[in-house]
């Protein structure tokens, strides 16, 4: 599938501001340019690798794919190399003694100690959790925390995960900073080491920042709708990556666009596009997923399903994991009205207790992301139900290329293939379980 049509691309630079372009496959110039003879200036590669999947896999289950990182070492590589700035947008943040997380944090503190500048952002109704962390990394010099009251704001949660470090070094992905997320959830995310995506992550931030020190919405949206002083990173205007070998494209993506800055990408529309292009198969997968809202104001959303719909009308192979939290109603009947479509299947997924512990709010797959076409991918933090795009704050990214396709392929169809999922059944009622 080919994701973007134009040529004007070169490794860590944005090619010229042009109109928004969709994910079809109109034409072959990227292909053709990307991994064919004529390459573009810069897409030589020789190693460097600057775009890496990150995985964290639940202790004792029979998940994790060879040679793809682990979330606690990704995390603590970036935070022990900053030099100035670590810039946090989080959820929430709980810590448990002798976990990862305490590592996580012991680096934080040692690097701000140092001089290294750091701003954390979280979600207010979420304080009962972070509240205890937050009074701790308060009284660590250059450390400054902020709470975002995003139901007041949109109705809506921060949700996202991202840190940037230095402004040119990016995690997102659906890790929370949490000690379950490296433990005891399966997750999935990303690690880009480029500038020009950064600034685009740190412009996200920085709009989060002022809404959390009290700037009113209006005036915050006005501030950053302006024309910025960089050249952001869009689906009109994405950068080269690389894998190790081969030229990869990519552009980052936020939710909503009520709370982000304009000239970005928002990440609902990318992702139909995504949909709309792809021609042979979608593989996806998500913690939840409905088209009926269950934040907010009840309603149908109708932007990812008609999208889903359509695809597997033009006959898009179409493969859906959701985890068993994703079983109560209304939500468990939406799921079956996918699964009873010609080219659709859908499964959920059970990961086990640890043998003698019952650990709440864990032991469950939390990933968020998708693959179409063996070639295009996305990563994001939000689960696919509308508030998640419409009104909370939610991240992602999206690359062109074989490699991160082929890695998160792997990872979806050994747990597809594998002993945790079940094929939801429009005939079966099944029981939502407990998550404490």
């Amino acid at each position: 599938m080919i994701l973007f049509q134009h040529s004007h691309l070169s490794r860590g630079r944005t090619p010229p501001r042009r109109r928004h372009l969709r994910w079809a496959p109109a034409c072959a110039v990227v292909a053709a340019c990307l991994y064919g003879q004529a390459s573009p200036a810069g897409a030589q590669e020789t190693g460097h690798r600057d775009f890496q999947i990150v995985e964290s896999v639940p202790e004792g289950a029979r998940y994790g794919q060879p040679g793809i990182a682990r979330t606690r070492d990704v995390w603590l590589d970036m935070i022990r190399h900053a030099q100035h700035t670590i810039d946090a947008a989080v959820f929430y943040i709980t810590d448990k003694p002798g976990h990862g997380m305490s590592d996580i944090l012991d680096a934080l503190i040692q690097r701000a100690r140092a001089g290294v500048q750091v701003r954390i952002v979280v979600e207010q109704s979420f304080l009962k959790e972070t509240g205890s962390v937050l009074e701790k990394l308060k009284a660590v010099p250059n450390v400054t925390t902020a709470i975002l009251p995003g139901h007041a704001l949109t109705g809506g949660i921060l949700h996202a995960k991202y840190m940037v470090v230095d402004g040119s070094s990016v995690f997102v992905g659906s890790q929370n900073w949490d000690w379950r997320a490296l433990e005891h959830i399966h997750e999935i995310g990303a690690r880009i080491d480029n500038t020009p995506i950064a600034r685009d992550f740190e412009s996200d931030f920085g709009m989060l920042w002022m809404l959390a020190q009290g700037t009113p919405l209006a005036d915050a949206y006005a501030r950053f709708a302006a024309t910025p002083d960089f050249a952001p990173v869009t689906q009109a205007s994405p950068v080269i990556l690389s894998d190790g070998s081969q030229p990869l494209i990519a552009f980052p993506a936020f939710s909503p666009a009520a709370m982000m800055p304009a000239v970005l990408t928002t990440e609902d529309r990318a992702l139909v596009d995504m949909i709309h292009g792809a021609r042979k198969t979608l593989r996806l997968q998500v913690l939840t997923m409905s088209a009926f809202n269950h934040y907010g104001a009840h309603g149908y959303w109708p932007v990812l399903d008609t999208a889903l719909r359509d695809a597997a009308a033009r006959g898009v192979e179409t493969q859906i994991i959701v985890s068993n939290w994703a079983l109560s109603e209304p939500m468990q009947s939406y799921l079956k009205s996918l699964a009873v479509l010609p080219h659709v299947s859908v499964k959920f997924s059970t990961v086990p207790d640890v043998p003698g512990i019952k650990i709440p709010y864990a032991r469950v797959e939390h990933c968020k992301y998708a693959v179409a076409d063996d070639d295009a991918v996305y990563i994001g933090t939000g689960n696919w139900e509308p508030s998640y795009f419409t009104t909370s704050v939610n991240a992602a990214v999206f690359v062109h290329g074989a490699s991160p396709a082929r890695d998160l392929n792997a990872i979806f169809m050994h747990d597809w293939t594998g002993p945790y999922v079940t094929p939801l059944e429009a005939g079966r009622t099944y029981a939502m379980p407990g998550r404490d």
